[in-house]
């Protein structure tokens, strides 16, 4: 199945504290919603209108309402500038659903959408249609794991304006040759949103300039890991916890002693300790056919969980190929089993984490707190 990468940069007017553009998103293993909204002017009362509208959309959107009633309801609460008779802030608002694969996606009065399929610029249609008297656009089309989507607010599109260079601002065909020069070269999402900021910052130099901000977003296949940790409860329940293992997509991760004994049985396949990986702060790891990574239990993600903590980058060795599927996942499962080792009820453990479903509840809430979508499932 599909995910999208969210990637984005901002940069703030001169002078101010705050930038008055505000995205917000919100995903699920389902879908993902983004809305970057513009606020009318600059600031902190724009940064307040930005966020506001941002918000709405996209809470209102990603939980099923229809995109019209949404849209009525923020045009509704949005105040409409008395000098200028325009709204106080602009909005795109991008919805994809993963196992249809279709994007939707919702405009006003907002500068830059722009779709690519690898490398090509596409023509997405637009449809227009008005919603108290405000015209909208929104837009339709299927994706897949070669697609990315650029939402730029008029700070981009506007850098440089009154410039000897750029006497009308930098344009949006400049915008599109610089994409296309950036994917052509393989940039990631990343450095390509935080490209555009410094490309801005420098174009504005002696300018008043404007809020910029760039979202890009990469869809790509969804990377899931499974970990199995401890035994089942009931021993009638290790094949069905194995099999659920087993059967389950990405990577796969056995970590505890009994716990990889459960699995040398069930699998009839025998884990090999890798001798070379035995260091002084870390047991080792070992090798089974069809599972990526056999480690010990509670030292190891102990050791996963400080390093996501904060509390230390001095970690074992085997903690450390843990962290890497973990920072490279999008989803992350967890098969706990609830059969508990007295031996993990010793009060030397630090963090008041002696039992194993502290453990995985506080590495799980640390995980979701960086974009993870975990799940949890006991045994």
């Amino acid at each position: 199945m599909i995910t999208c990468e969210i990637h984005y940069a901002q940069k703030n007017k001169s002078g101010e504290l705050v930038c008055g553009d505000a995205v917000y998103y919100k995903h699920d293993e389902n879908k993902m919603v983004v809305s970057v909204s513009d606020g009318l002017g600059s600031g902190v009362k724009a940064n307040i209108l930005a966020t506001l509208t941002a918000s709405i959309a996209t809470t209102m959107v990603f939980n099923d309402v229809g995109i019209e009633d949404a849209f009525k309801s923020i045009l509704k609460t949005l105040p409409v500038c008395k000098v200028r008779g325009i709204s106080y802030a602009t909005l795109a608002t991008c919805k994809i659903e993963y196992a249809k694969k279709k994007c939707f996606i919702f405009e006003y009065e907002f500068p830059v959408v722009l779709v690519y399929k690898g490398v090509e610029l596409l023509d997405i249609p637009k449809k227009s249609f008005y919603i108290e008297g405000k015209k909208l656009q929104s837009s339709e089309f299927d994706v897949d794991t070669d697609f990315s989507i650029f939402l730029m607010t008029d700070g981009i599109t506007q850098a440089g304006m009154g410039t000897d260079r750029f006497p009308l601002g930098f344009g949006l065909e400049n915008v599109k040759k610089e994409l296309d020069n950036l994917l052509k070269n393989k940039v990631d999402h990343k450095s390509i949103a935080e490209h555009f900021v410094k490309l801005v910052e420098k174009l504005d130099r002696g300018t008043k300039g404007d809020d910029a901000t760039v979202v890009a977003l990469k869809i790509r296949e969804k990377r899931i890991v499974t970990i199995m940790v401890g035994p089942p409860e009931k021993k009638e329940n290790d094949v069905l916890v194995v099999n659920k293992l087993i059967n389950s997509p990405g990577k796969k991760i056995v970590c505890g002693g009994t716990t990889g004994k459960i699995v040398e049985r069930v699998l009839g396949k025998p884990i090999e300790i890798d001798i070379q990986t035995i260091y002084e702060d870390s047991p080792p790891v070992g090798k089974m056919e069809g599972i990526d990574l056999v480690t010990e239990g509670i030292i190891t993600l102990t050791q996963v969980f400080r390093y996501f903590e904060n509390q230390t980058k001095d970690i074992g060795y085997a903690a450390r190929l843990i962290v890497q599927e973990l920072e490279n996942a999008d989803v992350i499962n967890f098969l706990v089993g609830r059969a508990i080792n007295p031996a993990h009820q010793n009060p030397l453990f630090a963090h008041d984490i002696s039992l194993k479903f502290r453990l995985i509840n506080d590495l799980a809430q640390r995980l979701r707190e960086l974009g993870k979508i975990v799940n949890i499932e006991y045994y």
